[in-house]
């Protein structure tokens, strides 16, 4: 497994749990989109057609995911939900090791996206708001080892357990310049943010 994101986070450094936690909440801020530039690229094997909607024969109310993602292979349609806890709980969902890990999501929502794995007359999705007929559930996590991917997927039935670490590695390895686009763009936000605040109390000093 790659330690791409592992390298960044260094969750065995507890002297370091303010850095990983300031860290992983602004990675947060962008991370969907880099499920989306991977989605987008040719080379990529799924690609995202929308947020889909689930809803069920036994509610009103509909419980929208995070992404459709389209097999280009068979054109086979799935929803996909995406958790990426980096430092919760001292790291303890940061790698997807086993199939336990996702029992401690409890919301509707996600139930409802696990019972999706496996398609029912009783779940209808819909994406754009067009009825979009699909053939299971993939899960999107943070880092996934290769026993928790097989985990997941024997217990709850999931096409799959992608995750954003290889997502990331794919983007790079692509060279990508959308993925370098948006992560300049972000760092230099963020430069513009520190050097502001550091110039305002430069500016502090001198009155």
């Amino acid at each position: 497994m790659s330690q791409l994101l592992s390298a960044i986070f260094k969750p065995d450094g507890r002297e370091e749990a303010e850095r990983a936690k300031f860290l992983s909440r602004m990675f947060g801020i962008f991370s969907e989109k880099i499920v989306s530039l991977w989605c987008d690229d040719e080379r990529s094997p799924y690609q995202d057609i929308g947020r889909p909607t689930i809803k069920t024969s036994t509610t009103d109310r509909g419980y929208t995911l995070d992404f459709t993602l389209r097999e280009r292979k068979t054109d086979a349609v799935y929803v996909a939900e995406m958790k990426c806890e980096i430092e919760y709980q001292s790291f303890r969902y940061f790698i997807l090791t086993n199939a336990e890990q996702l029992k401690h999501h409890r919301k509707p929502a996600f139930n409802v996206f696990l019972r999706s794995a496996r398609p029912s007359e009783d779940l209808q999705a819909w994406v754009c708001k067009q009825k979009t007929p699909f053939a299971g559930a993939i899960l999107i996590w943070g880092a996934v080892s290769p026993s928790g991917r097989m985990s997941a997927i024997q217990e709850f039935g999931l096409r799959d357990a992608l995750s954003l670490d290889e997502m990331s590695r794919d983007l790079i390895s692509w060279k990508c310049q959308r993925y370098e686009g948006l992560l300049s763009e972000r760092r230099a936000w963020s430069n513009q943010l520190f050097d502001g605040l550091l110039s305002s109390a430069s500016v502090g000093e001198a009155e």
